[in-house]
């Protein structure tokens, strides 16, 4: 099929439509694309305000195609709420958030954008701090146009009605027409189609490059079937779509009425296949937009692990209020030290009733969990939300970070600081207030490719697709109070006892995650889960201890992963103290006085180092954690026992929480260890 640039004769024989402009374009229906340029950068807050749309004429497949900018052309809604900064376009691929975009009065598409901190969005930013990247372009879709013919030209379509919806950073710019104060300056003509491929008029080419702006699209005639079968000849765009019907060369007979027949039916069954699976998961939208898009069972299970996530994040605290009721000054009244207090003193009726508003909403808590508490059942949107505070701005060993309320980071709620404990927790995906036994799609192998024949099918086993149940275990986590300290209402106090409480829990959950067995009431852990990579460190170690690895081994647990096809560039290993001690003292090659395994900036092997002493001597874990999924159930039910160390004046806090592990994809992991 030939290219847009070389499409040169005749014009579009048929009125085109907003439908056909945005069907037509290549790259996965992701819509149209035009590139800009960086303006300005602030590095201490990471932002970028940037151009990224003009007026300039664009040759597309159907002819030049200018974006207006006047008044109500140009829908900025899906961009100002929290628009994604790209890297080419790629939805998966996410550096950063449209802070403001706006339309000036030259008519021309302005955005402050601003990057993350992740590894990958810091490396982009640097470049484009650096001059190294200073393109951007905009992906957007089409809802009106006005179309011109034009003799001896291709036609001109105006859309009069279009909507940005990303911004990314590319190498190859189309519109050159603005940018870092270019926003008035006459160019050369540049023409180009929307896979960013750019032909420039050079100087001094004279008439010729006169009439090469003149330039239309000639139709290509070949010989193909229509929808309902017939074989005709037809002209076609680039596409391959029928334009215009030449002549018609043969009636679709029985047997092509049968192929005809049998299509429709297998649609038919994608189609409801398609919409059964969303309405299951609640994921109705996804599906229809995987229906529009020609996609398949497969799509769908590959990406409702990423719709249930992010439903979860969007909308738990909705989900949990909508449980019990509570509202948010409710949760911010909620106090662990009163319903403590009233569990240690049960014949005590001032703590009683200080703390029936506490005893309520367990109650209510407990009801919407199914069970019944063995203590005080703290609600889950409790447990989401951080105590005010007056405190230092969280520098203190139990601030809770000021009047942290306002704070969409919530970042010193007890689920926050569960996770800021737990390594695994840190770098797993967690899905909160889950219930009952949620099942959950995994990608088991990769996907094969292979040849058939005339008229065969596709087989249904391509991609290696599983199914796991998440099944909620209890784990259990305790610490102790003074009575004196138990005394206190200081929110300090108030924090200092829920941080306490987090540190216990998140060891247990950390050590399972790595280690469970599966048995024993336990959830099955990295190591003892079935398809992850083992590397065998091999041989005893000095003074007959574990063997330690060496820069081989650390190379080869990566290896293992990239034979998989599992690796990505937020990999991670993880070890304890000693391991780590041992990594900065060992060469990677020996006898050569070289750089030690780990390096100045906390990483191994160019993926960051993280410790915990969890990790057995002599263990390391790698991979991508976002493949471990954390599932959480309810609230926290948390029991006093004042037995215990009675005669030492204290009491033990017992918190418990419902939890599970799953692993997504197990390929993605790697588990080292002396195996001999």
């Amino acid at each position: 099929m030939r290219k847009p640039s070389d499409l040169i004769g005749k014009s579009l024989t048929r009125s085109l439509t907003p439908e056909q402009i945005n069907a037509g374009q290549r790259g996965g229906g992701q819509g149209l694309q035009r590139v800009a340029e960086v303006v300005t950068i602030d590095e201490e807050a990471r932002t970028v305000e940037l151009a990224f749309s003009s007026t300039t004429p664009v040759m597309r497949w159907f002819g030049e195609e200018v974006l207006s900018h006047g008044p109500g052309a140009v829908d900025l809604e899906r961009l100002n709420n929290g628009g994604a900064l790209l890297m080419d376009h790629n939805w998966r691929d996410q550096v950063g958030v449209i802070v403001s975009s706006r339309i000036d009065a030259d008519q021309v598409g302005r955005a402050v954008v601003r990057f993350s901190r992740s590894a990958r969005a810091d490396e982009i930013f640097q470049d484009v701090v650096d001059g190294i990247r200073s393109h951007v372009s905009v992906g957007y879709s089409v809802s009106e146009i006005k179309e011109e013919k034009r003799d001896g030209q291709a036609n001109l379509v105006t859309v009069t009605r279009w909507a940005p919806f990303e911004v990314s950073m590319v190498a190859v710019p189309a519109d050159q027409t603005v940018g870092v104060g270019r926003s008035g300056e006459n160019l050369p003509e540049v023409t180009g189609d929307d896979t960013g491929q750019i032909a420039e008029n050079e100087t001094g080419a004279g008439n010729e490059a006169a009439g090469n702006q003149q330039r239309e699209f000639e139709m290509e005639t070949i010989i193909t079937r229509d929808n309902e079968g017939n074989l005709v000849r037809a002209k076609v765009d680039d596409n391959g779509n029928i334009v215009e019907v030449v002549e018609m060369l043969e009636r679709a007979g029985a047997g092509d009425a049968a192929l005809l027949q049998r299509g429709r039916e297998q649609e038919a069954t994608r189609v409801r296949e398609l919409t059964e699976i969303g309405s299951q998961y609640d994921a109705e939208d996804l599906a229809l937009e995987l229906i529009r898009s020609g996609q398949g069972v497969e799509d769908m299970n590959a990406r409702l692990l990423d719709h249930l996530h992010q439903r979860s994040t969007n909308h738990r605290q909705i989900m949990d209020r909508s449980d019990i009721g509570m509202t948010d000054d409710e949760a911010d009244q909620f106090s662990f030290l009163r319903a403590i207090r009233a569990l240690a003193n049960p014949t005590d009726r001032a703590a009683q009733e200080a703390a029936a508003f506490e005893f309520e909403a367990s109650d209510a808590a407990a009801e919407a969990q199914g069970r019944d508490a063995q203590g005080v059942m703290v609600p889950m949107n409790v447990l989401m939300r951080a105590p005010l505070n007056t405190g230092t701005g969280g520098v203190g060993a139990g601030d809770t970070g000021g009047n942290a309320i306002a704070n969409p980071l919530l970042s010193q709620s007890f689920i926050q600081m569960l996770r800021v404990r737990a390594i695994l927790l840190r770098l797993a995906t967690p899905l909160m207030g889950l219930v009952g036994n949620p099942d959950i799609p995994t990608q088991e192998g990769g996907a094969t490719g292979y040849w058939i024949g005339e008229d065969g099918e596709a087989a249904e086993d391509i991609l290696s697709l599983g199914q796991r149940q998440f099944s909620p275990k209890t784990v259990a986590a305790y610490s102790e109070i003074t009575r004196r300290t138990l005394k206190q209402t200081s929110m300090d106090i108030e924090a200092l006892v829920r941080s306490d409480l987090a540190l216990a829990l998140a060891t247990s959950l950390d050590l399972a995650g790595f280690y469970g067995t599966g048995t024993d009431d336990q959830p099955l852990g990295i190591a003892n889960t079935n398809g992850v990579n083992v590397v065998d460190f091999g041989g005893a170690g000095s003074g007959g201890g574990a063997a330690m690895p060496t820069w081989e081994d650390v190379i080869q647990m990566e290896s293992e992963i990239a034979a998989a096809n599992a690796d990505v560039d937020r990999m991670a290993y993880v070890q304890n103290a000693k391991m780590r001690g041992h990594f900065k003292s060992k060469q990677k090659f020996a006898g050569t006085n070289g750089a030690p395994i780990w390096e100045s900036d906390n990483t191994v092997n160019g993926y960051r180092g993280e410790v915990t002493n969890q990790i057995k001597q002599g263990d390391v874990f790698h991979g991508d954690f976002g493949n471990v999924l954390v599932g959480m159930w309810g609230g926290l039910d948390l029991t006093v026992d004042p037995y215990t160390h009675s005669r030492r004046g204290r009491l033990r806090l017992v918190a418990m929480q419902d939890a599970d592990f799953v692993l997504r994809h197990a390929a993605g992991l790697c588990y080292g260890t002396d195996a001999s």
